[in-house]
């Protein structure tokens, strides 16, 4: 008896170990992965779209003439049971590009199934010469310095920019937003996260974070009317400020330089430095 069961349990032990690397070879197997490279040609400055449900976007710039497009692909099981490795083949052949000119769409599914538990980065070489309008549900972005406007937004991760020539309107639910050099109109909004930007140019700026410090570098010559709040945190300014009404720690209103483009930055709990 005392064998029979020594016996019944190495079984047992065996199974249970057996099993846990069935589980693992089956948890590998529902995960593909695969990649897919575009180069267009352009003639002329470029409108960028690109999109993604969860994936990170990198873009820096290069040649004048062309766009090259990197797509990096995961894909995980559906219900559907769909073999995640054949949505991957199947996105590898024809990926979600469409060219009309220098108007480029990139990461527009149109709800196709083919798409369903699938996550595409991309990497991205434009001309500087591009307006850029970049989207992912989750994921870093980083834009490099690109001559036009910028309007970025993700979900859940960082917004990092070189420099927009035009203007920037940057969102992440939860994330830092930087931007090294602005030629326009400022938009940030964060609902978690640090922004830190810096104009080059005079124009409005609008800056919101629910909770993370805010840092502006404004031109020399600025002239704006300020309007700085924070819940919890102090508010330091560089600029020559004509403060209006009352004065008090958490809330700044005044004008620099007699006034003009309106600036205002609003933080929930964080320092505000405007320089």
């Amino acid at each position: 008896m005392k064998s029979a069961w020594r016996f019944a349990s190495l079984v047992v032990c065996f199974v249970a170990l057996t099993g846990c690397d069935v589980v693992q070879i089956a948890a590998q197997s529902t995960q593909a992965r695969g990649m897919f490279e575009r180069t267009l040609t352009v003639n002329g400055p470029v409108e960028l779209s690109v999109r993604t449900g969860s994936g990170s976007i990198q873009i820096r710039t290069g040649g004048n003439d062309r766009v090259e497009i990197v797509g990096r692909i995961s894909a995980s099981s559906w219900r559907d049971g769909v073999d995640p490795a054949e949505r991957v083949r199947k996105v590898e052949a024809a990926p979600p590009i469409v060219q009309t000119g220098n108007i480029i769409r990139i990461g527009e599914t149109n709800d196709d199934p083919t798409y369903r538990n699938v996550a595409i980065s991309y990497e991205l070489v434009v001309p500087a010469n591009t307006r850029v309008n970049s989207q992912t549900g989750s994921g870093n972005q980083t834009i490099g310095n690109v001559d036009g406007a910028v309007r970025a937004q993700t979900g859940s991760g960082s917004i990092r920019v070189e420099r927009a020539g035009g203007s920037l309107h940057a969102q992440t639910g939860s994330g830092n937003i930087q931007a090294d050099s602005v030629g326009g109109e400022v938009r940030a909004q964060t609902g978690s996260g640090s922004v830190e930007v810096r104009q080059i140019a005079r124009a409005d700026v609008n800056v919101q974070t629910g909770s993370g410090s805010v840092t502006l570098n404004l031109p020399q010559d600025a002239a704006y009317t300020l309007n700085a709040q924070t819940g919890s945190g102090s508010i330091s300014t560089a600029q020559p400020l004509t403060v209006q009404g009352e004065v008090r720690r958490n809330r700044v209103t005044g004008t620099v330089r007699g006034g003009g483009n309106t600036v205002h930055v609003r933080t929930g709990s964080g320092s505000i430095n405007i320089r």
